[in-house]
């Protein structure tokens, strides 16, 4: 540290240089040189402690850890954030706070972006379109977003000592949906399928396994094992392969679909119609569920239709986790509501203990 002391027009002033191997000047004047030594040596005790980052902290931004982690995609750090729907988070930290050094990043600099996203809505889906309010799972996505990229700089590339994302709470979600076809519903959206053979395998499918739009859609001849009634999503949305056995309707329609397969088709199960790669069922699949009268029902729901199917008939929820992919048992408890009650069985204990006494 070195104080040093300067005369100027308003006064006598006092100035602290402060100079570590690998970080940068810093400095900073004083009217009094009892402030002036408080504060060279808390920042001289910081920098031995490491609260003030590492030396790379100082000479990277934040967009310099963003352009990086876009350009490298590191496995195991968010491989959700390369789609362009969300690669727009990302974008929207470098626009906002790119600027700024990683060593100036706190916990309440990102508070400071949360509460700028729930201000201001996010721009309209389309030209002219409305422009809505991010709810707080959406701004708690954008966190996520900011903070694989801060544990990046702090794992793989040494930039940072910490993650400021990491302790902070996130937004409470109230927007959980549990959506699920009734009977009525799904006997008349699988009755106006009957027009689009590929949809309704689609649509079948979903319920009879769980799986995602994605892991259907997506769905590999290499990765279904007709002969053990197997079929396996590879590097499914949780980054990770999950295997689950088909019922037999499932089967069926599978070995069907083998037997009418086109050659050249790639290996899809579900080929796209007009070009290659998979199908693409997004669009057809509000229309046909609109055709049914089907009201405010996703595809995603479908997912949501199997799971309370499985609920109904009493399969315990560390199962469900299984077949559904879910990471914590926490995603599958939402559907612990439909379970047939085992409590009265165990209640009944209490009685027989009683039962021969008194």
């Amino acid at each position: 540290m070195h104080l040093e002391k300067r005369q100027g027009r308003t006064g006598t002033s006092f100035r602290v240089r402060i100079t570590a191997q690998g970080f940068p000047l810093i400095s900073k004047t004083f009217p009094t040189k009892t402030e002036a030594l408080r504060w060279g040596k808390r920042m001289e005790a910081d920098l031995i402690s490491g609260r003030l980052g590492t030396p790379q902290a100082h000479h990277h931004t934040v967009a310099d850890a963003i352009n990086r982690f876009l350009e490298e995609q590191p496995p195991g750090f968010g491989r959700w954030l390369y789609e362009a729907k969300t690669a727009a988070m990302l974008k929207w930290w470098r626009e906002h706070f790119g600027g700024l050094k990683l060593a100036e990043i706190k916990p309440t600099t990102i508070v400071q972006g949360r509460d700028l996203l729930r201000r201001n809505p996010s721009p309209p889906k389309r030209k002219g379109g409305i422009r809505r309010p991010r709810s707080a799972a959406t701004v708690n996505r954008y966190v996520s977003a900011l903070s694989s990229v801060f544990q990046a700089c702090l794992e793989l590339w040494g930039w940072m000592e910490g993650n400021p994302c990491r302790g902070l709470r996130r937004l409470p979600e109230h927007n959980q949906r549990t959506r699920f076809l009734e009977p009525d519903e799904q006997e008349r959206l699988l009755k106006e399928c009957e027009a689009d053979q590929n949809l309704r395998d689609v649509v079948l499918l979903a319920l009879w396994t769980g799986a995602r739009r994605g892991e259907i859609c997506g769905m590999r001849w290499r990765f279904v094992d007709l002969k053990n009634g197997l079929a396996t999503f590879p590097d499914t949305k949780n980054g990770e392969t999950r295997a689950i056995p088909l019922c037999r309707e499932a089967e069926d329609l599978l070995r069907r679909r083998f037997r009418e397969r086109t050659l050249g088709k790639q290996d899809f199960v579900f080929p796209a119609e007009k070009s290659d790669g998979p199908i693409d069922v997004g669009h057809r699949f509000r229309r046909f569920c609109k055709k049914a009268g089907v009201e405010k029902f996703r595809f995603h729901d479908l997912r949501h239709s199997a799971a309370s199917a499985l609920a109904r008939a009493g399969v315990s929820e560390r199962k469900m986790q299984e077949v559904l992919g879910h990471k914590t048992v926490a995603m599958t408890k939402r559907y612990s509501h439909l379970r047939p009650s085992d409590l009265r069985d165990a209640v009944a204990v209490l009685g027989e203990a009683t039962r021969n006494t008194g």
